[in-house]
């Protein structure tokens, strides 16, 4: 199915765009970019942030428990979901856990499955390192310099099992075992976000480079996902439509491969950690 083929949106050249999770952390990053490109429809379980503060233009509906008939004029609606929704379990033993992240699990599968079955041509979702975070020990231990989207997923908590199962669950939708060919985009974020190095001084110099080896800033997380949402054809070389990219800019120290989505979507990353926090790198590890 050739993406974006039809409805006033894409004659005036601009995607019909489903995010979910609007009032989130990382869609607060995104949403400046995606005003200006989409025509959005913006959805979440509440309609103001973790601040408080109300999100414009966001509308309460419930991924999980709300009926198909309430949520199916959403994905027929749209060209691409990005999809930003995380339920965070209630509590920290393991089985709460579980059940908690079980339900995210649950929440991918509905987006995916409302997306096949309403015609969306696309499905890019916010993942997370943490799929792979496991790999991060023998780094430390200096027996491994990289990680790559192609390694086997390698969680160490729910939350990261949780992501690493939106993956094989995605490529299911994408590989067309379920009628047509749903496209899937996962990325696996690893720190969005500004780094103080205040909070370094009295860790192991290792923590901090972690941090420097995984920042991706505002804009680089602005391009990657628009790239991801806008690249016409992400088929690999076996017809699949189903890619992990990672979410970090440029950083001279970085761990994780952005060699695919340089490769299949162009990604360009403008920032270096390297650079953009060259002053607190001279004071805290020099």
């Amino acid at each position: 199915m050739a993406l974006y083929e039809t409805g006033d949106a894409h004659r005036q050249g601009r995607r019909r765009v489903l995010l979910t999770g609007a009032t989130g952390y990382i869609a607060g990053q995104l949403l400046p970019a995606f005003r200006e490109r989409y025509d959005l429809r913006l959805i979440d379980v509440k309609e103001a942030g973790s601040s408080g503060n109300g999100v414009e233009g966001v509308e309460a509906f419930d991924l999980l428990s709300d009926e198909d008939s309430t949520l199916e004029p959403l994905f027929s609606d749209a060209d691409v979901v990005v999809h930003c929704g995380h339920l965070k379990p209630e509590g920290d033993d393991p089985e709460t856990l579980y059940r908690g992240e079980r339900r995210n699990v649950d929440m991918m599968q509905r987006v995916y499955r409302l997306a096949l079955e309403q015609g969306v041509g696309r499905v890019v979702a916010a993942s997370t390192n943490q799929a792979a975070k496991w790999y991060e020990q023998p780094y430390y231990a200096g027996l491994r310099d990289r990680v790559g989207p192609e390694d086997y997923p390698r969680p160490d908590s729910f939350y990261g099992w949780a992501k690493a199962a939106y993956e094989p669950l995605g490529f299911l939708y994408a590989c067309g075992s379920l009628g047509r060919k749903l496209e899937v985009v996962q990325i696996r974020i690893v720190v969005p976000r500004e780094i103080d190095a205040s909070l370094f001084e009295n860790e192991p110099p290792e923590r901090y480079v972690r941090e420097l080896a995984g920042y991706i800033s505002e804009r680089d997380m602005q391009q990657l996902f628009c790239k991801s949402v806008e690249t016409p054809d992400i088929e690999d070389e076996h017809g699949v439509p189903f890619h992990i990219f990672y979410g970090v800019s440029d950083n001279a120290r970085k761990f994780w491969s952005i060699t695919n989505a340089r490769k299949i979507i162009g990604y360009e990353p403008a920032d270096d950690s390297e650079v953009r926090f060259a002053e607190d790198i001279a004071s805290l590890l020099h």
